[in-house]
């Protein structure tokens, strides 16, 4: 049995597929019946049957209320499908899990596949994400591993080339698929590939083309012809008159769409009665230069996000040596020929753009172990555990014919004796004495993936319990380095000073998956044992620069003080651990380094819910902000931000427009669409207001860090100054960027190195701790304990213990009520 997945698949919107590893060649499995690689992402219920794939498709316009398809877009979503002939419903992810499991009966070896790697768009959310490694393990796989598209389509690219580049290269893949949008910057070097950075809408695929000539070439003319009252939304309504007629357009839309890629003009004929009971027969041309007119804009947005990501990484076009096209969309000629003659960077046909992401899954699969895998004839272990551990060292892609392989051994490893053997029998090194370092030149097989196993023996031959990963190679063939984060990771904070809350990055976008931090940070405020106060650890996803309600929550811990030993101070530290799995699974561990106590909790949220009067609310409350800063702009002249802040406003109008006419059981994307353009919208919005007052910002930037260089050279630490070191290194970028909440939390940074420098210094902890124990001045609402507090501090000044003292006089503070607090003493920088 293999100890690599090698199954891969390609869960798209339109179609699905399915490919297998296996010594250095992908297959692509086809249908038993029909004999086609590719299988139609939708579902039919016909009574007791379920229908999946081609025979499906022909049901759309017999029943289309019982036919459902491009739910790939709703993934993540909390959104239901009825199933009217059944009088129950469905959701995306168990669509998606019957799509999985008919891709199954494709593989004509009728072999068990328990391991599986899964694609998603570049662009997909933690949400979006969980919810499709949901769907495969409702599919009855048992480990799912998610491979980015972009990814997968550059392995698959990469791997068909005859002779392998140990030289750098870098060009784009442009993933245009049925639903969705993905562009990334691919850099290849010594056998290694990486995603350098990324851009994507989750919203822009075929579909929308397809939507595109309904709405505004079939509809206006259907218009044109006979009663047709309100017709748009009675189309896309649930409960609408024309909604069946509104999935038999879309069907015969896509099939214009597609015939269009080779004919000049298309016939779309279809036939319908209106409000008055008159029966229509419709027969409509589309021509190609119709088609082309529609989705002109689309494709502009496209090119917009290539040129953003080139201005990112400072890149001309002539630093990229192609853009790969893939997605069953950029079979069509106009995106092609646009993008090239826009860019002036060739466009790359050579791989199939229908099969290419399944093609690249399975180079994956194949680089990739199992989660556990155990060999059908392991000896038996020894009894009790080693204190044995093992350190190893290895290049995991190469296309040399033997590596090298380096292993430290710590521990009782002394009269113990190593074997490293290769899966496929190839390869046995014998059983050799240990020493501290051991090393061996691994021969492999050549095109595939090499799989050793190193184990350690006592004297008597027994192996030890010891467990120790599989040495795993590939020969000849490229592999991923990681899988970037689309978005960045971030803790949300308390900010007193603008008395809201903003956030801080734990991890950014484009940070390689696995990746673990931890963060130490102050409570902001005093949470007593037994009452009702909580301290809450909310996890976001999204942009570090923008406002927290701009962004998605993705897990969240609360401490409750009913959860604490003793009263937790504000002052106190909190350690905070995130870890991300390659598929996204987060999990939080919080310490409380007062109380000793730890929270641990791990989040796979599948599903997210759009309210449709609250999209409403946060598009009214965007629109006011937006109208009152246009004001300010236009006093201080600046008209270039004055016309975006203007532009902003008018989509907002359209946005707000839209959402009064929209019913509750629209039966579309709109709702999803709109609430990721707002909030686009709201993040634009803080760009252009962040950044009115630079000049300011930068001014007071330089006198904070100007009194931390003094602070840490006249009293600081070796390490104090290691820490100044490093967050001037940083500055140049910051500054570079004209971001002013980049620049106000690096001074931030600077300022809270300065208070850590100074905290140390006992005339400080005096001072501090001589303002707070003047019980007669300050408001204590609590004066028998303030008073308790400050004798403690007493005790702890006569023993010159000015840590405890420190520890008092943040107790003391914490006593305080809120507008009797000085804003120089102990900020609670908190954790939200």
């Amino acid at each position: 049995m293999s100890v690599t997945i090698d199954f891969g698949i390609d869960l798209g919107t339109t179609n699905s597929l399915i490919a297998k590893y296996e010594t250095g060649k992908i297959e692509v499995f086809k249908n038993s019946i029909g004999h086609k690689e590719t299988l139609p992402s939708v579902v039919a219920f016909r009574k007791e049957r379920i229908i999946i794939g081609d025979k499906a498709r022909e049901y759309v316009e017999k029943d289309p209320e019982n036919v459902f398809g491009s739910f790939k877009r709703k993934m993540g979503t909390s959104e239901s499908f009825n199933i009217k002939s059944r009088g129950c419903t469905t959701t995306p992810i168990e669509l998606s899990s019957l799509v999985l499991k008919e891709l199954k009966t494709f593989v004509y070896t009728n072999e068990p596949i328990e391991s599986v790697v899964i694609t998603i768009p570049a662009s997909f959310d933690t949400i979006q994400s969980n919810a499709t490694k949901k769907a495969g393990y409702e599919a009855g796989f048992k480990e799912v591993v998610l491979l980015q598209e972009p990814i997968a389509a550059s392995l698959a690219y990469a791997n068909s080339i005859e002779e392998q580049s140990d030289k750098l290269e870098q060009w784009l893949v442009y993933d245009l698929g049925g639903g969705t949008f993905d562009v990334a910057l691919v850099k290849t070097e010594n056998g290694e590939m990486r995603i350098v950075d990324h851009e994507g809408d989750n919203f822009l695929g075929g579909m929308d083309f397809d939507n595109l000539i309904v709405e505004n070439f079939i509809a206006p003319q259907l218009k044109q012809k006979g009663a047709f009252e309100n017709l748009e939304n009675e189309l896309k309504s649930g409960k609408g008159k024309y909604n069946k007629l509104y999935y038999i357009l879309l069907h015969k839309a896509e099939e214009a769409k597609v015939q269009l890629s080779v004919y000049p003009q298309v016939e779309i004929e279809f036939e319908t009665e209106d409000d008055n009971g008159d029966e229509h027969e419709m027969c409509i041309t589309l021509t190609r230069t119709d088609f082309e007119n529609l989705i002109s804009e689309r494709i502009e947005y496209t090119i917009d996000m290539i040129l953003d990501i080139l201005n990112k990484n400072e890149l001309g076009t002539d630093d990229i040596k192609h853009i790969l096209m893939v997605g069953g969309s950029t079979y069509i000629p106009y995106v092609r020929q646009t993008i090239e003659k826009k860019l002036g960077i060739s466009v790359n046909c050579n791989i199939d753009p229908t099969t290419a992401i399944a093609v690249g899954a399975a180079y994956y699969a194949g680089s990739k172990t199992k989660l556990r895998t155990t060999s059908p004839v392991e000896q038996p272990k020894v009894t009790g555990s080693s204190n044995v551990s093992v350190k190893m060292a290895f290049q995991k892609t190469t296309n040399d014919p033997e590596e090298y392989f380096v292993a430290e051994l710590d521990g009782d490893w002394k009269n113990l004796f190593y074997r490293i053997t290769r899966e496929d029998g190839g390869y046995d090194s014998g059983l050799k004495n240990t020493e501290k370092r051991i090393s061996e030149m691994l021969p492999l097989s050549k095109n595939s993936f090499n799989s050793f196993n190193l184990k350690l023996y006592d004297s008597s031959n027994n192996l030890v319990n010891i467990d120790i990963p599989i040495i795993g190679i590939l020969q000849g063939k490229f592999n991923i380095s990681g899988q970037p984060l689309p978005n960045d990771i971030c803790i949300e904070i308390d900010d007193f000073e603008n008395n809201v809350t903003r956030l801080e990055a734990i991890f950014e976008k484009n940070a390689i998956l696995p990746i673990k931090k931890t963060i130490t940070r102050e409570i902001s405020k005093t949470i007593p044992k037994q009452s009702n106060d909580s301290v809450i650890i909310n996890i976001i996803e999204g942009d570090r620069f923008s406002t927290p309600s701009s962004n998605q929550t993705i897990g969240t811990i609360e401490v409750k003080g009913t959860d604490i030993s003793r009263d937790l101070v504000k002052g106190s530290d909190v350690e905070v651990t995130l870890e991300i799995s390659e598929s996204r699974d987060l999990k939080i561990t919080v310490y409380l380094l007062m109380t000793g106590q730890e929270f641990t909790d791990v989040f796979s949220p599948s599903q997210r819910k759009v309210n449709l009067s609250k999209l409403l609310e946060d598009a009214n409350t965007l629109s006011m902000r937006a109208r009152q800063e246009l004001n300010n702009l236009q006093s201080r002249e600046n008209y270039e931000d004055a016309g975006k802040m203007k532009n902003m406003m008018e989509e907002l109008d359209e946005i707000r427009k839209k959402l009064r006419t929209i019913s509750s059981d629209d039966v579309t994307d709109s709702r999803y669409q709109i609430e990721d353009r707002v909030r686009k919208l709201s993040k634009l919005y803080d760009i252009l207001t962040v950044d009115n007052h630079i000049v300011q910002i930068k001014d007071e930037f330089f006198q904070v860090k100007s009194s931390c260089e003094n602070w840490v050279n006249n009293h600081g630490t070796d390490t104090d100054k290691r820490d100044f070191d490093k967050l001037v290194a940083s500055e140049k970028d910051v500054l570079a960027s004209d971001n002013k909440r980049a620049i106000t939390l690096l001074s931030e940074k600077f300022s809270n190195l300065r208070w850590s420098v100074s905290q140390k210094l006992p005339s400080t902890v005096i001072a501090l701790f001589h303002y707070y124990s003047n019980i007669k001045e300050l408001p204590y609402p609590d004066e028998q304990r303030a008073k308790h507090f400050v004798a403690l501090g007493e005790r702890a000044m006569e023993r010159k213990n000015y840590e405890e003292v420190l520890s008092v006089v943040c107790q003391l503070h914490a006593l305080l009520p809120p507008d009797a607090k000085d804003d120089f003493n102990i900020k609670g920088t908190g954790i939200g």
